[in-house]
């Protein structure tokens, strides 16, 4: 049986567990709405960006001679951007994406694809350091909220390591910030790009002038889209990431809660049962005395 003195100090730790993961789900909800303000933001500006490249790309008339990020290939390695957190304590936000991404993977694998992995978080980076799938790069230490400083390091690697023709493919694997309760793990190609995404808008029959030239504008809006799209994964990211923190603590401080009342009526009992022992024991000498 459990003593009082080990029950009160049972009850002083979870109070102190309650109000740590208390102070973490405030601090996260703050983080989160930062957060989703910058992800929220940034779908427009994205969903702007395919459509200025849609009217440039139908203005000049560049269908027949896409640039190298529209070009597929057929000889190269796929790199798989796997984007987590540096930090735990997020539910199963970094879970849902390194289970996702590893089964992306071995499907790669199987189907006799060469697969590397960049790791963005340390939590992919330990993750694929113990599996049969090569860690090609990682980006660690990202501000708790994302920004573009972040997202740079990041575009220019992706940039360069596809026009070195390292890769055939560069796919992400993230998440897709829905709510601040719910998040989903997504697998995207990034390149090559996909004409596909261009929005289809009427382009009135215009004659503009173009400088330097209309292939050079093409080439650099295809590498700003680029940059556009990982800036919003990272967003999303972000955003999912600080919201599971947020739920996760609030869950913890709830069962820390529960455990808590539990613990204080097992106490009262305890000294309930050792306050009627004294009684009994009292009552007792009282009547052998009288006898």
């Amino acid at each position: 049986m459990i003593s009082k003195r080990q029950l009160k100090s049972k009850i002083q730790a979870t109070s102190n567990i309650k109000q740590m993961t208390r102070a973490m789900e405030l601090v996260a909800a703050t983080k989160m709405r930062k957060a989703q303000d910058r992800a929220l933001k940034a779908r427009p500006y994205a969903k702007h960006a395919l459509s200025l490249l849609s009217r440039i790309v139908a203005l000049a008339s560049l269908r027949e001679q896409e640039g190298t990020l529209w070009q597929e290939r057929t000889e190269g390695k796929v790199c798989l951007v796997v984007v987590t957190s540096d930090k735990g304590l997020s539910g199963s936000f970094n879970s849902a994406v390194l289970r996702l991404s590893l089964e992306k993977a071995q499907e790669y694998q199987k189907n006799g694809e060469a697969v590397e992995v960049a790791a963005v978080g340390k939590k992919a980076h330990d993750f694929f350091l113990n599996r049969s799938i090569p860690v090609t790069t990682s980006f660690l230490r990202f501000s708790d909220i994302v920004g573009l400083e972040d997202a740079r390091p990041l575009a220019d690697w992706v940039l360069n390591a596809y026009a070195s023709k390292t890769y055939k493919e560069v796919v992400f694997c993230s998440t897709q910030f829905v709510s601040a309760l719910i998040n989903h793990a997504q697998f995207r190609q990034l390149l090559p790009l996909d004409p596909k995404e261009l929005s289809q808008e009427p382009v009135n029959h215009v004659d503009y002038v173009l400088e330097p030239s209309s292939k050079e504008i093409f080439e650099r809006v295809s590498e700003e889209l680029v940059r556009v799209a990982i800036l919003h994964f990272l967003f999303e990211s972000n955003a999912s990431e600080h919201s599971s923190r947020m739920v996760a603590m609030k869950n913890a401080t709830e069962n820390a809660a529960d455990l808590l009342e539990s613990l204080t009526l097992e106490l009262n009992k305890a000294r309930q049962s050792a306050i009627t022992q004294e009684l009994s024991e009292v009552t007792g000498a009282a009547n052998a005395l009288s006898a």
